[in-house]
Formats: structure tokens, sequence, C-alpha cells
């Protein structure tokens, strides 16, 4: 059995439908921290995903979705545990920035990173952010001395006027919305992040686990390159015609499937980018195809 390590929060959602996707009924019951899935070899936990780089270098799980940056942060506070976990995936899910920011209303002149910088030469600035590893190493390059916090509550709270209790932040940021509303300026951005499959380096030297880990990634893999993709299914009834169908399907298909019908005729089947169907479907019900029917592609392996 391996132990995966499903996120809740934000990542939640997608990682429920990646499962989904690669044929697993994965059910969470209100708060429980074991939702349930119908493989007895997977065990599923449910916690905050910042944690899952320590656990599973710490031998206490299998594999994880997690964020880039929080993969980031784990390997600059730990770099003796670096090694410990492995990247597999980019899911390509979870798009956020991790960006810099100050209160508009205290800092009006401020607008760049740089002007910060200017402000802040001759004193110690206070940033709080969720990351400080990461925070230090980028106001390390910025030239900033900064005493850095790890807020127990809303980073942003940090911000807000009139005596707000820091001079910057560092928070993650889907649109900016939350930061504008605060009416915080966002400086910069420290870098963009999104969720990945990662491993327990030492679950991969466990022969059982490693032939799991690999078919999960597989499937996931399947999931991910099946996105935007659609199934075409068409007849071409006229052998006159078929030639030219397959003129117009090989300017975007190198190798269509060709099935010959009872009765005559001929039966084809291509995976197509969904964007190029307003192209191809017109051409191909000119040149003599029949009976078009399009799918949503679930894997493409």
């Amino acid at each position: 059995m391996i132990k995966f390590y499903m996120p809740d929060g934000h990542l939640e959602k997608k990682a429920m439908e990646l499962f989904e996707k690669a044929g697993y009924e994965v059910s969470v019951n209100g708060r429980d921290y074991n939702p349930k899935i119908d493989d007895p070899d997977i065990l599923l936990k449910r916690l905050r995903p910042q944690d899952f780089p320590f656990v599973l270098a710490t031998g206490k799980g299998d594999v994880a979705i997690t964020g880039s940056d929080i993969l980031k942060e784990f390997r600059l506070q730990y770099p003796d545990m670096k090694d410990k976990v492995q990247e597999l995936l980019d899911l390509g899910f979870g798009k956020t920035r991790l960006c810099s920011a100050i209160s508009e209303d205290v800092l009006p002149d401020v607008k760049t990173v740089e002007d910060f910088a200017k402000k802040f030469k001759d004193k110690e600035a206070v940033v709080a952010t969720e990351y400080p590893s990461i925070t230090a190493d980028y106001l390390k390059r910025k030239g900033i001395k900064a005493i850095i916090r790890q807020p127990a509550g809303k980073t942003e709270a940090w911000l807000t006027p009139p005596n707000p209790e820091a001079d910057m932040i560092v928070e993650t940021t889907e649109t900016g919305r939350t930061l504008q509303e605060n009416r915080c300026r966002i400086l910069d951005n420290v870098m963009e992040a999104t969720a990945r499959l990662v491993v327990s380096s030492d679950s991969l030297k466990d022969k059982n686990k490693e032939k799991k880990i690999r078919e999960l990634v597989m499937l996931f893999e399947g999931v991910l390159k099946s996105k935007g993709k659609v199934n075409v299914y068409m007849n071409v009834l006229k052998e006159e015609d078929l030639k030219q169908v397959l003129a117009v399907i090989n300017d975007y298909v190198e190798r269509p499937t060709i099935t010959d019908l009872k009765g005559g005729g001929h039966d084809i089947f291509i995976v197509i980018d969904e964007k190029k169907l307003r192209y191809i479907l017109p051409e191909v019900k000119k040149k003599g195809a029949s009976s078009i029917a399009i799918v949503n592609t679930r894997m493409v392996i």
C-alpha cells in the first residue's frame, strides 16, 4: 500500500478531478482526514500541502500533491533533506504568483522593489510571509535588510493602515484581487508556482511501491495529455472520397485509424486539438465524410 497525501484548500478540487479522470472514485466526508478511494493499494490522507515535502522526507508517506513554491521553501529551509523528495510531474493546475507588496496608503511613493530598497537603505524592514526562506533569498538578492516574520493569520492584514505590523509582505495570489481590495500594491513577482506530484525518494527504492507509483504517474500523464483534446469519429462511405478526406486530416493528424465498414466504406478515428475542429470539420464534410461524432478525450496514453 502507498500513502498518498491529498491537499486541502485551493488545490483540493483539482486534485479530486485528476483522480476521477484517471479512473478512480474518491469521496471526502466533511472534515474527514482520510478520503475514501476505490483502490485497496492506496491510502489517502488529507492535510495542508505546506506540510507534504517534510512528511515525505521523513518517511511518513509516499506521494503527494503540493505547490512548487512549497517545495522550493522546503528545500531552502531543509537543505540536508532536499534530496529526500523528488518531483515527478508538473500538474499544471493551481497556478499562483508569489509577490512582494506594500500598503499604498502607508508607502504611496514606493512603486517598485527598487524604491523600497532605497527607502529602507539605512534600516531594517519588517517583512511578513508564509515563505520565510524564499523571502530571505529574494530580499538578499534585492539588497534589502529585513526582519522576517511568519504570521499566524492572514498575511495581508499586516499591511492594514494606519499602523501596519509589516513594511512589506511576500504573499501568494491567483489574480491579485484580494491584495488590491486591501489597498496593497504589488511591487514584484518573486516566483510563479503550479501544483506538482512529488514522491519520497525512499519510496522509489521499494519495488512494490515504485511499481504502483509509476502506474499513477502514467495515468496522471494520460489525463494531462488529454487536456484540450477530443476524439473524432467519421464515416466515409464512398471509396472515391477517402483520399480527399485523408488529405484534409493529414494536415492535422499523422496517423488516423481507418477501419473497413461492413458493406463498404470506412470508419476514421482521430484525436485532435479541440481548437482545430473549426478548421477540419467543414472541410472533411465537404469532401465526403458523414456521421461525424465528437467525444471528449479522458486520457491519452
